[in-house]
């Protein structure tokens, strides 16, 4: 039975004289909800607001009012919202009167229930099909269509979403909600009023990529889909306010470092065509770039995201890419890349009188990120240049952009080196082996090893003498930094005979080390020894065959 408008306006859910009494009052509540008439179900509905307004923490009496509640009469008051079916004022007005009151019920007792008690819930109510049923139509009312409401319901329409994300059976909810790009289109445009939307999302995907996906049928293909579908959809959106973009952007980063484990693993199973890809990418161009000296983790946030989004999807390298700017105007990328070395610069010479303090990790994690993108934007400029009849690699700087970048590089190397050399020596005898075992595992050395073995390999001209021995000792410790060490000794020693046997004579020398590290400091020089050797075997058989080739006429001059 329809509700008429006028007996619906005529009941107020802010109306302070209703005080049903305690006992009775909750019995005639039930009688009201029991009955078949849909006004006296309203009127009851209405009453039960008032009534749970003094029963907080009374949870077996919560739940007793919810299982008192009509689903289906509940699920239609919600599904009313639908107000472009109806055609008359009045009609409309009726519509959004009752999903007002749908949306209130849910929010009042998903507020009043604890996590624990929600998840139970969630799980009693999708246990048969049509209780599932039931509880995928309420989440899909209030995520399809943007509410013709007051701000107030808009906000606890979002409130209750992230309550739902907060639990393992209502994230499962919302994320069987996406079906299409256009199920969350009214929802994601209220992003920038509403960034709570944002941790919705979050939390909701999270929870799914941490499931028993045997369990649940959930394949990471399935996962990296959908979250493509929602990102494709945010994106649509135009975010101009610097303050809006920032904040997007940070949550990009939450996002992908916590989700990074499932795309780290799944590389086959991502979508070919990331709708968010290049959207992100001019946002990050336009407000990352422009904002990063702003503050310390916003600095972070950027560098780090920039990092996992290159490592988890190679069309991001497009970020090194600006084909937007104005002639004359400076690449985004190349101004990114500098801020970083500077950043580098002005942090590493001082970074040992701070390995101690509680910021560190985050200062390690920000510099490992800028290490790592510095030579990812490095080695994409030298692989445009490789493949210069590639016309998707293509770098948008200018030759002597290009130069200078180079010398830039080259100058943050030997502040590199003195870093290394300078944490080296401050380490005490008695407690070296600790502090370097420590030391081959701080993301920030990790990154400043394998930058120091691209540039030595890249730049015939550069030389790393000076931290031959705290390379050595690295290698030593066995840990995943040690391929990064030998690669490191290898650019060192390509062409130095000389070298080589400096790091004989340095290991002879160590007489404090235990026997298994200097065995495997013993290894690493003679496979040195090897590397140089074949080496110069090759330079040999290079030089004979193009002495071959002149004499063959290969090479005419004429």
């Amino acid at each position: 039975m329809e509700i008429p408008i006028d007996q619906l306006a005529a009941v107020d859910l802010e109306d302070k004289t209703v005080s049903p009494d305690r006992s009775a009052g909750l019995e005639q509540i039930f009688a009201c909800l029991k009955n078949k008439d849909d006004t006296q179900r309203f009127v009851g509905l209405t009453l039960l607001m008032r009534y749970l307004e003094g029963i907080q923490g009374n949870y077996d009496l919560i739940l007793r009012c919810w299982h008192a509640i009509p689903g289906p009469f509940l699920t239609r008051l919600l599904r009313a919202k639908n107000i472009n079916d109806h055609e008359d004022i009045r009609s409309k007005e009726e519509a959004q009167i009752k999903f007002e009151l749908g949306v209130t019920v849910l929010h009042t007792f998903i507020s009043l229930l604890p996590t624990q008690h929600l998840q139970d819930l969630l799980v009693a109510g999708i246990s048969t099909q049509k209780t599932s049923r039931s509880w995928n139509l309420r989440i899909s009312a209030l995520i399809v269509k943007k509410p013709l409401s007051s701000t107030t319901i808009s906000t606890e329409i979002i409130q209750t979403l992230l309550s739902l994300a907060t639990t393992s059976a209502g994230a499962r909810l919302l994320y069987d909600s996406i079906s299409s790009q256009d199920c969350w289109v009214s929802l994601l445009e209220q992003v920038p009023e509403q960034p709570m939307i944002l941790d919705i999302i979050s939390r909701t995907f999270i929870d799914v990529s941490l499931s028993d996906h045997e369990v649940t049928g959930t394949t990471m293909h399935e996962i990296l889909y959908r979250l493509d579908v929602l990102l494709s959809t945010l994106m649509m959106n135009t975010y101009k306010d610097d303050s809006t973009a920032r904040h997007l952007l940070d949550w990009f980063y939450r996002l992908f470092e916590a989700l990074s484990f499932v795309t780290a693993v799944t590389l086959d199973a991502r979508p070919e065509v990331l709708g968010w890809l290049k959207p992100l990418i001019e946002l990050m161009q336009e407000h990352g770039t422009k904002h990063y000296n702003s503050d310390r983790r916003q600095q972070k946030s950027i560098v780090v995201l920039t990092r996992l989004l290159l490592e988890q999807y190679p069309q991001f390298r497009l970020i090194f890419f600006d084909p937007s700017r104005k002639s004359g105007q400076v690449p985004c990328c190349y101004i990114f890349t500098t801020t970083l070395l500077i950043d580098i610069r002005a942090t590493i010479p001082s970074i040992s009188e701070g390995l101690t303090t509680s910021t560190y990790p985050d200062t390690s994690s920000r510099l490992a990120a800028s290490y790592d993108l510095i030579f990812a934007h490095l080695d994409y400029i030298l692989q445009t240049e490789d493949d210069d009849d590639d016309n998707t690699m293509t770098t948008s700087l200018p030759f002597d952009l290009i130069l200078k970048l180079r010398d830039d590089i080259a100058e943050a190397i030997r502040f590199t080196i003195e870093c290394l050399c300078d944490r080296y020596n401050a380490m005490s005898e008695t407690s070296k082996s600790s502090e370097l075992l420590l030391m081959s595992q701080d993301p920030l050395v990790t990154s400043q090893i394998g930058a120091l073995g691209f540039w030595l390999h890249e730049d015939d001209t550069a030389s790393a003498d000076d931290a031959l021995e705290v390379i050595l000792r690295l290698y030593a410790c066995k840990t995943d930094i040690a391929p990064l060490c030998m690669n490191v000794l290898e650019g060192m020693c390509r062409e130095r005979k000389d070298l080589v046997q400096n790091a004989r004579e340095l290991v002879e020398d160590l007489s404090s080390v235990d026997v298994a590290t200097r065995n495997a400091l013993g290894a690493a020089v003679e496979s040195l020894a090897d590397y140089y050797d074949s080496g110069q075997r090759d330079a040999e058989n290079d030089d004979e065959d193009e002495d071959a080739a002149y004499d063959d006429g290969v090479y005419d001059y004429s």
